[in-house]
């Protein structure tokens, strides 16, 4: 049980962490072994997107017929996240400057920690378990619950519940892109965006997001928002 009212819902990659080329080499190899394409998908927007998200959008984009998409598609999701995990000692992930401080300082105001992250969860685990973050958090919503991300939002929010108790309405979410924003709307949470990925702030102001950071290096200054 927790007795606290806040609780913050971080995602992963370009908000915690960055740097993930083992989970891009692990969905090219997921896709070509069940697809054989061996296209470069380098290129694509992932932003924010879910896993099973964009696995779809890329067989499409090949031109792979539904049935075949469908036939292959969670075969598919399983095979990466086995090459992630037998090659997540190779990974060049780094957690971003300030992140465990302030997770230590949340931790420590008896804050409840939990993710929204587009990652498959087992991915998600052992990614942050690379840079010694993955004990702060003991659920969440993931890609390997929905392809969208409201859904995951969701997800983190009844987990929460039942999980640890929480009863509270402070709900904060914290990410790098404006899907992290949109998907925090349905729910009336509060929103805070960090320019640490690929959008900045002044592009991350025009997504209606509660706060907007350049980065959460200032532990203070994100504690005195969320109330502490």
């Amino acid at each position: 049980m927790v007795d606290n009212e806040i609780l913050t819902l971080f995602d992963i990659d370009g908000t915690l962490v960055q740097g993930a080329r083992c989970h891009y080499m692990a969905f090219v190899h997921a896709v070509s072994k069940f697809y054989g394409m061996e296209e470069d998908i380098s290129g694509i927007n992932y932003a924010g997107k879910t896993d099973p998200q964009i696995l779809r959008e890329v067989l499409e984009i090949g031109g792979i017929p539904e049935k075949v998409i469908e036939d292959n598609f969670q075969d598919c999701l399983d095979y990466m996240v086995q090459d992630y995990l037998a090659n997540v000692h190779r990974e060049n992930v780094r957690a971003l400057y300030g992140v465990n401080n302030l997770l230590k300082q949340l931790k420590k105001e008896n804050i409840l920690l939990g993710l929204t992250t587009g990652n498959l969860e087992p991915i998600a685990y052992a990614k942050l378990g690379q840079v010694g973050l993955d004990g702060f958090f003991s659920f969440g919503g993931f890609g390997s619950d929905s392809p969208k991300r409201p859904c995951l939002v969701e997800k983190a929010l009844k987990r929460a519940r039942r999980l640890h108790g929480y009863k509270g309405n402070q709900i904060f979410i914290i990410g790098d892109t404006p899907r992290d924003v949109e998907a925090a709307k349905p729910f009336n949470l509060f929103t805070i965006a960090v320019a640490t990925g690929m959008y900045s702030t002044s592009e991350l102001k025009k997504t209606g997001a509660d706060f907007v950071l350049k980065n959460l290096k200032d532990v203070k200054q994100v504690m005195k928002i969320i109330g502490i």
